[in-house]
């Protein structure tokens, strides 16, 4: 069987982990190609994996040996190189978010789909294991209806990621401290629960180093009829606990993340709960073998453009809702 061969574009800090989902499924693919403006990075990156290190993007385009692209670059570059990836015929796996904005998220979606090759979303938190289970469990009945859901994002941005700048300022990057990481808490919790409906915010700023806001707290109301809430910050020095999501029903509870990785209460249980996952699976490596299964058999999109589309369209409308003072309907966006 033919691997495909892939090409990263933008060799930053996330490509580390991007690499080793890549090596971890060796015999599916291989990273043919790497380009960075910063040439050293992309050095860094072929020194791992026997790629070649080429000197543009337009290079990448113009090689018909290349099958896919992984763009992992700033927000801005989303939409222009998504459209000239896929006018070039490669398969396209672009980082999160989906764009800077929902005008720039609706041009990528029907890019996607006016093409023949895959636009994967890459959103890591759809395709965790942590959340299949959880969905699975929550779809199997084991905790009732579905009543509430609590999510936690919060720690310290900073160390090299400071070096980035183009993270701080909001019209590159697209917002704060919510898009940049609580999108990812939020994604699981959609994930689980499915669409949202409905939100309203408060947003706020400690640190005047960065950009955007950054701490938020989110009021949801779910399409299923769940109510939400969601913490995100960057302004906590402690990483540990890490991210967590509570999913609340009328006869269990699923816990995932903090000092835990799944596990499901219930009153007729064994002491009340039973652990669903007792070790973490890289989420790099979930997402990255998605993908592949899109690709390369031809599996339905576990993440797609439109499902980063919504996701963006909540994170604006949490926004839209802290400036204006009121709760946003998602289809307002």
């Amino acid at each position: 069987m033919q691997r495909l061969r892939v090409a990263f574009v933008g060799c930053g800090l996330i490509s580390q982990s991007h690499l080793k989902a890549y090596l971890a499924h060796e015999n599916w693919a291989q990273i043919v190609a790497a380009y960075d403006p910063a040439r050293e990075r992309a050095d860094a990156i072929a020194s791992e994996c026997g790629a070649t290190v080429v000197d543009s993007f337009e290079a990448i385009l113009a090689d018909e040996k290349i099958d896919a692209v992984e763009l992992m670059t700033p927000h801005h570059l989303h939409l222009e190189q998504t459209r000239q990836a896929l006018a070039a015929n490669k398969h396209v796996l672009l980082q999160k978010p989906l764009g800077r904005t929902l005008e720039e998220c609706d041009e990528i979606v029907k890019l996607g789909q006016s093409s023949d090759r895959v636009l994967y979303y890459g959103e890591l938190s759809h395709t965790t294991q942590k959340a299949r289970t959880a969905r699975q469990a929550y779809r199997q009945g084991r905790i009732g209806r579905m009543v509430a859901l609590q999510g936690t994002y919060a720690h310290w941005q900073g160390g090299d990621y400071l070096h980035t700048g183009w993270r701080y300022d909001p019209s590159v990057s697209g917002g704060g401290a919510l898009l940049d990481g609580g999108i990812h808490t939020l994604a699981t919790m959609i994930t689980v629960a499915g669409p949202v409906h409905s939100v309203s915010a408060m947003t706020t700023r400690f640190r005047p180093e960065l950009g955007g806001e950054d701490t938020s707290v989110l009021s949801i109301t779910f399409a299923n009829g769940a109510l939400g809430t969601l913490l995100s910050s960057h302004a906590s020095h402690l990483w540990p606990p890490g991210p967590s999501v509570r999913i609340i029903g009328e006869d269990g509870i699923l816990s995932m993340g903090g000092t835990e990785t799944l596990g499901l209460y219930r009153d007729d249980l064994p002491e009340q709960r039973e652990v669903l996952i007792e070790e973490w699976l890289d989420p790099f490596e979930s997402m990255i073998g998605a993908y592949l299964d899109c690709v390369v058999d031809g599996q339905e999109l576990a993440s797609s453009a439109e499902l980063g589309r919504h996701e963006f369209a909540v994170v604006m409308a949490a926004y839209r809702s802290a400036e204006e003072g009121r709760t946003i309907l998602i289809s307002e966006m």
